[in-house]
């Protein structure tokens, strides 16, 4: 694996960089936070002017099409700022579900729209006390003539009020499919759910709502094609938290080499400057990680495994040395008015978001156990 970036890629990442300096900054967070629609437009305009909006998009489609390494990149600089927009769910999620299980004439007309920013699809997964596991989507279609009606809740569904479209997931005896469905139906309603780390997150409660055999998305190897969607985006949110992580170091080191206890900057006091290095290294690791397993995705190798320790290791990482910074911000950094909080509250959701630490884990031992199966 190459360590050292190309010009291209140091240009992408100064470039994404300088856009979340000028469009989603803390300021900018503090204001999006806790609203239901949960981004800032300003950003969003940015991504799609830069065509960022279609990253993981076949050209001819209007997207990108980046290799995952130059994505990670992206989503680095994202971390680093906070920065909330659907552009996981929409851009890279969604778009890989439709491009990999849509139809023709769902991928000329979604992921067109998709890659210009026009279009923003969601997904709704989760049910209230299932897990992420394939057991856990429980939601049934009925079927009327050549129409299809689905009447159920889904859980913590990402900027559902603000997507034209969303992608459900549901069971069709022993298999997982999904359908997509336009947000203008009036069999719908959205109820914001709150939330810790105050991100546009909704209950979605569907009423009978009708779905064309078109809008259908059903093969026998759903699951697997969902768990190679998974891989990808846990190494996306593992780069989010790699980014978020060593902005909070940078934070608590500065603040570190301002603040005096004793006659002295903190600083200078062992243990600090011990919790500091360590965390560098953590930092350093994680990157390492995150990178190696985009260039493995890259190089058409299996990341099942790699991207789920990603994750899991750089969401821990990012949830400690957030606490870590707060700590040397001492009482001031539990105040809502500090920057630390805003960190620490990002790398809980992060840890939870999509796959949490037990599914992660699970992954880990499947592969593990099923790799030594195959050498007895």
């Amino acid at each position: 694996m190459e360590l050292q970036f190309s010009e291209e890629q140091i240009l992408l990442r100064n470039t994404i960089e300088k856009i979340c300096i000028d469009n989603s900054d803390l300021k900018t967070l503090r204001e999006i936070e806790d609203t239901k629609k949960g981004y800032s437009d300003q950003f969003w305009t940015q991504l799609k002017n830069l065509g960022l909006t279609g990253i993981n998009i076949p050209t001819k489609f209007g997207g990108s099409e980046m290799g995952l390494l130059d994505q990670v990149i992206v989503y680095e600089e994202f971390g680093r700022a906070l920065s909330l927009s659907p552009h996981l769910v929409s851009s890279v999620i969604c778009a890989s579900l439709i491009n990999k299980l849509g139809t023709s004439k769902q991928k000329k007309e979604i992921l067109t729209g998709i890659a210009s920013g026009e279009l923003i699809t969601s997904l709704a997964w989760l049910e209230e006390g299932s897990s992420f596991h394939n057991e856990g989507i429980n939601l049934t279609l009925t079927q009327k003539n050549d129409k299809y009606y689905v009447t159920g809740k889904k859980h913590m569904v990402p900027y559902a009020s603000e997507a034209n479209k969303i992608i459900i997931l549901f069971r069709d005896n022993s298999n997982i499919g999904a359908a997509i469905i336009d947000t203008d139906d009036p069999g719908l309603t959205f109820n914001y759910q709150e939330n810790h780390a105050k991100t546009s997150l909704y209950e979605v409660t569907f009423k009978k709502v009708g779905i064309d055999k078109d809008n259908l998305m059903q093969k026998p190897n759903f699951w697997e094609i969902w768990e190679e969607i998974a891989s990808l985006s846990q190494i996306l949110i593992a780069a989010e938290a790699s980014g978020g992580s060593e902005r909070s170091l940078y934070i608590g080191r500065d603040y570190s080499l301002e603040r005096e206890a004793f006659g002295q900057k903190i600083g200078s006091f062992q243990s600090i400057a011990h919790y500091l290095a360590d965390g560098y290294v953590e930092v350093e690791a994680n990157k390492l990680m995150t990178y190696q397993a985009a260039w493995s995705f890259d190089e058409k190798k299996d990341i099942s495994s790699l991207s789920a320790l990603s994750k899991l290791q750089a969401c821990r990482s990012f949830r400690e040395i957030a606490a870590t910074t707060i700590q040397i911000y001492g009482g001031m950094g539990f105040t809502v008015e500090a920057d630390p909080q805003l960190f620490f509250k990002r790398a809980k959701h992060l840890q939870n978001y999509m796959w949490d630490e037990p599914y992660l884990e699970n992954q880990i031992e499947n592969k593990f156990f099923n790799s030594l199966r195959g050498t007895l």
